[in-house]
């Protein structure tokens, strides 16, 4: 009934609890490099939303502020915003180039 060897509790030289703690620690460092290697393959795909937000947004925004600083609406807003889409494209540009097919 109470096999030693079927035990997760045994306490007998060869413990249960040491190897799995000795497994652990050998899959430790190779969990740890392969989420590493994951997290460094996909880094460069986790930031083109904003590249891209934040070349279309800002530019309208910076204009709207000059708006209101000196009242020349709607020109500071539309020339943002030719600003924003130029900048979009050149960054879809750039991403183009740097993520080949």
């Amino acid at each position: 009934m109470n096999d030693p060897h079927n035990d997760p509790h045994s306490d007998d030289t060869g413990s249960t609890k040491e190897h799995e703690a000795s497994q652990a620690q050998e899959a430790g460092p190779d969990n740890t490099s392969t989420l590493a290697h994951v997290l460094r393959d996909i880094a460069p795909y986790l930031d083109l939303g904003w590249r891209l937000a934040g070349a279309a947004a800002f530019p309208p925004l910076i204009g709207a502020f000059i708006d209101g600083q000196f009242q020349t609406a709607p020109w500071g807003v539309l020339t943002g915003a030719l600003i924003g889409i130029a900048g979009a494209a050149l960054q879809l540009r750039r991403i183009q180039q740097d993520f080949p097919a």
